[in-house]
This record gives C-alpha cells, sequence and structure tokens, in this order.
C-alpha cells in the first residue's frame, strides 16, 4: 500500500517515517511511504498515485490540514486520514471529516502503533492479499503492490513497489495464488507479471513503469502481447477490476 505524510517539518516527517518504517518492520507489512511539506504537492500528486492512508498536521504555514482534509475527501474519496499536530482543539472538527485517529505531538510509537493496528483492521476487510512465509514468519502482500513474481533457487520472489519477498516454495505452489487476480499475466518460464505496471513493450520484454525489463516467451509473444492489448481495452472501458 501506499500512504502519505503532509507536515511543515522535515523533522516531524523525519520521526513519523521512522515510526512507520519500525511498525511495518515489527508487524511484517509493506507501506510505501510518501511524504509532502505542502499542500499543493499533496494534491498535484493525486494525478498519479492513490494514497490509502495520509497523514496530515493541522498547522501548516501555507494551509489548514483541515481544509486539505475536505479536498482528499473528493478527490480520494476511499483513503484514510490521520491527524497528527499540536493541539486537541480541532479533534471534533477531524472526527467530523471521518478521521480515522486524532494524534497530538509528541505522541509515542505506542500511540501510532495503535492508529496503524486500528487501520490495518479496517482495511483487511476491503484489500486483496496473499500471505508468504518468509524465513520464520508469515508475510502478508497486498495484491496491488506487487509489481511481478519470479523464481530463483528453490525461492519464490515476489517483487514490491517497496521490497522484495522471498518465500521457500515451488512456483506451481505460488502461481495459484495470483491466479484469481486479472491483472497477473504468465509471461515467461516462472514469471508472472502485473499488467498495471507495465509502461510498454519491445521484441523480448515488457518494461515497466519503474524502468525494469520483464522477459516474454518468444514462441508465445503474439498471444502474451494480446492478452495484455485485451486488459488494457477491458481496463480502459471499466470492464477489469482489482
Amino acid at each position: 500500500m501506499t500512504i502519505a505524510i503532509m507536515d511543515d517539518s522535515t523533522q516531524d516527517i523525519k520521526t513519523l517515517y521512522e515510526h512507520i518504517s519500525r511498525y511495518c518492520k515489527e508487524h511484517k507489512t509493506h507501506m510505501q511511504i510518501k511524504s509532502f511539506t505542502n499542500e499543493a504537492a499533496l494534491l498535484q500528486s493525486l494525478k498519479s498515485e492513490k494514497y490509502s492512508l495520509v497523514f496530515l498536521d493541522i498547522y501548516m504555514q501555507e494551509s489548514s490540514g483541515i481544509q486539505t482534509a475536505k479536498k482528499l475527501r473528493k478527490l480520494c474519496p476511499k483513503c484514510q486520514i490521520i491527524f497528527c499536530t499540536n493541539s486537541s482543539e480541532h479533534a471534533v472538527k477531524a472526527f467530523r471529516l471521518h478521521a480515522l485517529d486524532y494524534l497530538t505531538k509528541p505522541y509515542t510509537y505506542a500511540q501510532l502503533e495503535d492508529a496503524l493496528n486500528h487501520y490495518e483492521s479496517i482495511a483487511e476487510r476491503f484489500a486483496h492479499y496473499i500471505e508468504l512465509k518468509e524465513g520464520r514468519y508469515q508475510t502478508r502482500v497486498l495484491i496491488t503492490d506487487i509489481m511481478y513474481a519470479d523464481y530463483r533457487n528453490h525461492y519464490i520472489q515476489v517483487h514490491t513497489t517497496s521490497s522484495v519477498i522471498r518465500s521457500y516454495m515451488s512456483f506451481g505452489n505460488f502461481s495459484p495464488m495470483l491466479a484469481p487476480y486479472g491483472q497477473f499475466l504468465w509471461c515467461y518460464r516462472n514469471c508472472m507479471v502485473n499488467m498495471d505496471y507495465v509502461d510498454s513493450w519491445d521484441d523480448t520484454h515488457f518494461i515497466l513503469k519503474n524502468g525494469e525489463y520483464i522477459p516474454i516467451f518468444k514462441t508465445c509473444k503474439r498471444e502474451i502481447i494480446q492478452a495484455y492489448a485485451n486488459y488494457v481495452f477491458e481496463y480502459v472501458n471499466g470492464g477489469v477490476n482489482s
């Protein structure tokens, strides 16, 4: 999942970033974090990003976090909002905007952990994910975060927007986990790509939006490219769900 932080204090952004990173490590979850120091940059980013969760400071130099939240509600109605601010005086206004939580600075890691646990308990009801055993632990991976998956040296490698999860299992046992999701295309031996992350292709590869090259079966290239073209057509016409 991708989350955003808006705060005009770089130190407060750093603290929150460290707390969220700690949470991800301790709870075996993955969050891509983007930070902004003003409202304009955050709202501009919505043209290319969809946020699951946004942390907003209320007391900004050029804007109010309350007003930003109202704009977010219109532009990104499904995202959850947590306010992080220096005073509790706006708590009533925040909850009228259906904010998920309200943290008063300086908050502790435990308080942030409670807020993120609350968020995950809500998000879990709507999110699609798979669970993989990574070392001794079970790791939950959101379907929408997976760019592609391949296989090397007896390990499945799931490449997400923020990291690579490695799990000791065969590709034959892994591939049925992604089979229910129409955005995944088996494009090469022991390799499935999320077509939502494909930018273009050449004679031998899909080229992802991050610049990575994913090989395409030469013998099935026509069928694979056609499957991708069909997916894009259905997506444009509203026929694909994630």
